[in-house]
């Protein structure tokens, strides 16, 4: 964190940016601010004058002259803007003629106040000069980026890293993290905001960091009271939207490419951090005791119970998927990520087991976390543990649909989710499930699991109680790239009229062509870069369903080639 915020400083610029921070932070450790960067005014070198107090009483005058950036040696001697011309004008010409009468007899600290870092080239000339012009009265004190990273992490005006217009909107995130929803609503204004300042490319690296650092101060609070859900939401929508401002620096190798690469790897960690936290302390310690994460919710209602699990399902596989991600990057395995992953695997394997709400979805949207988690257990091998999650579910299913129990339905109003199913009529369920995701995926990883009486049971509830219900799949096509990151605009083609018969080969068979010839899945940059966890993100934040292209090769193995030479599947 400290190595990202010193790289933000070190972007500000020094006039309204870099100067406005550092009057309000040292006035937040103790000092006594009397003079403030201001305009058209003859500041004779000195930037920022203020009274700090000791420990032990004492009292000293500090001279803040501020630069942003390094300190290079182009930049230490040249025109009056430079370093050494300022310090010269605070020791000839402000130290003797305008400290305040009161202030006159004080100890004199000059601190030489950078963005960055002081260059090599520079060093031994500011060495040298400070060496020279030290005296019983007048030292010098040097903060570099790293020290002002620092006192920024370490004080509470964090805030003061944002300007004013967002500032009203970090706060309210901040104060209000104890109200998931409100504290989402006001972070996702704080993104929106930042991104309306991008002007050029500079501007980009500088709103990334932003962003990023706002996420963590956000974590921090919310891991202070306990209370994570508010930083894993927003810890989605930073990547989205840093994603977005990625785009067009993809294949560039410029520096400001770089640094909006690195603030992604950040968020990335950090996301993962996040998860794994509410994930450690909210629900793996309960997955294997029967009912402890439905009685958890606190409720007097069912419904509230399978919403919540569902979302933690989904929340515990993206993490999942984030380290497989995280586990092969640079073509390597990294051992520790594959043995948390097996962990999350075995964890959401017993949540399922010990809480039955996770038997069948009251939303038939969550085929998205039931598909995110079957992604994720096949790839460790829990084939047998997926199969009989399937196979119950099948059955609940059924046995729901016939009975007018609390089958899935696609209302999102929670009083509708209350009320379903209000009717056991036919046009009633026409428009509780005018179209389904759940059931074509469950119909092809049966029929991948050849579970042929089981997916002849599911064929048979189609036609008898679900025939006007269109089963459909959801696939990116060219212009998804554009919509995607932030679901601004309608983006995508169903896949739907799939054919639910037989012993589900076709069903397998049109899939898999359907995405085979798709080019909008691989033209996403996100494919293209090889973080294809950012579309699975994209699609469980803003409840798209998962493209089949992820999935359906482990449900039909790769082509073969039998002794003489045919190719066969």
């Amino acid at each position: 964190m400290k190595v990202l915020v010193r790289d933000y400083v070190a972007s500000l610029k020094e006039r309204e940016e870099l100067d406005a921070i550092l009057p309000d932070l040292l006035s937040e450790l103790g000092f006594n601010v009397i003079s403030r960067p201001g305009r058209g005014t003859t500041q004779r070198g000195v930037d920022i004058a203020a009274i700090e107090r000791g420990k032990n009483g004492k009292q000293r005058f500090f001279l803040f002259t501020v630069k942003p950036g390094d300190l290079t040696r182009q930049e230490w001697d040249g025109n009056s803007q430079k370093v050494r011309p300022s310090l010269n004008e605070i020791l000839d010409d402000y130290i003797p003629t305008r400290i305040p009468e009161a202030y006159r007899k004080l100890k004199i600290v000059i601190v030489i106040c950078i963005g960055g870092d002081v260059h090599e080239s520079a060093r031994s000339l500011l060495t040298q000069f400070t060496k020279r012009h030290t005296t019983r009265r007048v030292s010098f004190e040097e903060w570099n980026g790293d020290k002002i990273a620092e006192l920024l992490l370490s004080g509470i005006l964090r805030e003061e890293l944002l300007p004013k217009q967002q500032r009203s909107s970090f706060q309210k995130a901040v104060a209000m993290v104890d109200q998931p929803d409100i504290a989402f609503e006001h972070f996702s204004r704080l993104i929106l905001s930042l991104r309306n300042d991008i002007k050029k490319s500079k501007d980009a690296v500088r709103v990334s960091r932003q962003i990023y650092i706002c996420l963590w101060v956000l974590f921090v609070w919310a891991r202070d009271i306990d209370n994570l859900d508010a930083p894993f939401r927003a810890s989605e929508a930073a990547l989205l939207n840093l994603w977005e401002i990625m785009k067009p620096f993809i294949g560039k190798r410029t520096a400001d490419a770089k640094a909006i690469a690195a603030v992604i790897q950040h968020t990335v960690n950090l996301h993962i951090q996040i998860g794994t936290s509410f994930l450690d302390r909210k629900v793996i310690p309960h997955v294997n005791h029967r009912h402890r994460l439905s009685t958890a919710v606190a409720t007097r209602t069912s419904v509230d119970v399978n919403l919540r699990l569902f979302d933690t399902l989904g929340r515990l596989a993206m993490v999942g998927h984030w380290m497989a991600w995280a586990s092969s990057i640079g073509g390597t395995t990294n051992r520790e990520f594959d043995k948390l992953r097996e962990r999350l695997v075995k964890s959401g394997v017993q949540m399922i087991s010990n809480n039955p709400a996770l038997f069948l979805p009251l939303l038939d949207e969550h085929a998205i976390e039931i598909t995110l988690f079957l992604m994720l257990a096949v790839q460790s091998g829990a084939f047998g543990d997926m199969h009989a999650w399937l196979m119950e579910m099948n059955s609940r299913l059924d046995f729901a649909t016939r009975t007018n129990g609390q089958y899935p339905c696609r209302f999102s109003e929670y009083q509708d989710l209350i009320a379903h199913p209000r009717e056991d009529t036919d046009e009633y369920r026409k428009d509780a499930l005018p179209g389904s995701i759940l059931i074509p995926t469950l119909a092809a990883w049966l029929a991948a699991f050849r579970e042929f009486e089981a997916l002849g049971r599911l064929i048979r509830l189609k036609v008898d109680k679900l025939e006007s219900c269109t089963v459909q799949l959801w696939l990116p096509e060219m212009e998804s790239e554009d919509h995607l990151y932030l679901n601004d605009d309608s983006h995508g083609a169903a896949l739907a009229d799939l054919p639910i018969e037989g012993d589900g080969t076709q069903l397998l068979q049109t899939i898999k062509e359907a995405c085979d010839t798709s080019e909008g899945f691989t033209a996403l940059s996100a494919t293209r870069t090889g973080y294809w966890p950012i579309i699975l993100m994209a699609c469980r934040h803003y409840r798209l369903p998962i493209p089949p292209q992820f999935w359906i090769a482990h449900l039909i193995p790769p082509a073969t080639k039998d002794a003489s030479g045919v190719s066969s599947s």
